[in-house]
C-alpha cells in the first residue's frame, strides 16, 4: 500500500507539475520536501491527517489514493450486502445509482453504507421487540428511526 499511495502521489504531483518542494510548501501547515520523497518512494506511509491535506494540496479527493484497495471491499459488499435489496424496483434503482457512482467516490459511499448499517443497528437494539416486523429506514419516503 506504501508504494501505490508513493506512486500516485509522484504521478499527480508531475501532472500538475509541481516539484517536491513546491508541493510540500502548499500543503497546509507545510511539509519537509523529503517527506514528500520518502512516501513517492515507498519508504513512509503518511499518516492520515497528512494525507488529507497532500489531497487538500493536490485539489483530489483523498479517495484517489485509496481507489483500488476500495474495489474489493465493494465487490464483497455487492455480493453479500446487495444481493437481497435488488430484486424489486427499490434495487434496481440501486444498481442504477451505482453505475453511475464515480470510482473516486466509492470509498466514501462504503463508509455510508457502514455508517447507515450502524445506525440501523443502534436503533433495533433500542427498540422493544417489534416482533419479527423491520423498522424503516429514515431514508424511506415517510419514515423515521424508532417510530412506527
Amino acid at each position: 500500500m506504501k508504494v501505490e499511495i508513493g506512486n500516485r502521489l509522484k504521478r499527480l504531483r508531475l501532472e500538475k507539475g509541481f516539484t517536491q518542494k513546491e508541493l510540500a510548501v502548499r500543503v497546509k501547515g507545510g511539509l519537509d520536501y523529503t517527506y514528500i520523497g520518502k512516501i513517492e518512494r515507498g519508504e513512509q506511509l503518511p499518516s492520515l491527517k497528512i494525507l488529507i491535506k497532500i489531497s487538500e494540496a493536490l485539489s483530489v479527493p483523498l479517495g484517489y489514493f485509496f481507489r483500488d484497495e476500495a474495489l474489493p471491499a465493494l465487490h464483497k459488499l455487492l455480493v453479500h450486502e446487495f444481493k437481497p435489496l435488488v430484486k424489486g424496483v427499490k434495487g434496481r434503482n440501486l444498481l442504477t445509482a451505482i453505475e453511475s457512482l464515480h470510482e473516486d467516490d466509492i470509498p466514501l459511499l462504503i463508509e455510508i453504507i457502514r455508517l447507515l448499517n450502524r445506525h440501523r443497528n443502534a436503533a433495533k437494539a433500542k427498540l422493544p421487540d417489534t416482533g419479527g416486523e423491520d423498522v424503516p429506514m429514515a431514508a424511506e419516503e415517510g419514515a423515521s428511526y424508532g417510530k412506527k
